[in-house]
């Protein structure tokens, strides 16, 4: 087991399992609008990746208002589909909690130096190499 983790960690009563609830069907409705698609589209697209049968309705209930008693709840099989057919990895860094959505931004942000860095260094090499083509070949603009 986790040490990290602890009931502390985990919804133990019915209105934090409902306020859950409403972010999941949240993140669900906001990821599908961001995607431009329809809910039959992301459907369409999800039985093909998980090679089982989505409808638009079941997408639909996944993101009315639960209604208690009623709650749809999202497969957790389906989720690294939902997110790709939708482009939007929000919903599993959400899963992931605060400090592994801090690692993965952490780890993003030390790409992205990298790659700037990466960047320098080839232009650092183009001013190197042009400073070398051109040696001798300026002409002064100072007066005398």
């Amino acid at each position: 087991m986790n040490p990290n983790l602890t009931t502390e960690t985990f919804p133990n009563t019915d209105t934090e399992i409902v306020k859950l609830g409403a972010e999941i069907r949240d993140l669900l409705s906001k990821s599908i609008a961001r995607s431009g698609k329809h809910a039959a589209e992301v459907a369409q697209e999800m039985t093909k990746r998980l090679d089982r049968p989505v409808t638009g309705s079941m997408i639909y209930e996944l993101t009315r208002n639960g209604e208690p008693g009623r709650e749809v709840r999202l497969p957790a099989t389906w989720i690294p589909a939902f997110c790709e057919v939708t482009g939007d990895d929000r919903l599993q860094r959400w899963l992931a909690g605060p400090r592994l959505r801090e690692l993965i931004e952490l780890g993003e942000q030390v790409c992205s130096m990298r790659e700037s860095g990466q960047h320098l260094l080839d232009l650092a090499a183009r001013f190197r190499t042009y400073g070398r083509e051109t040696k001798g070949k300026r002409k002064s603009t100072r007066k005398v």
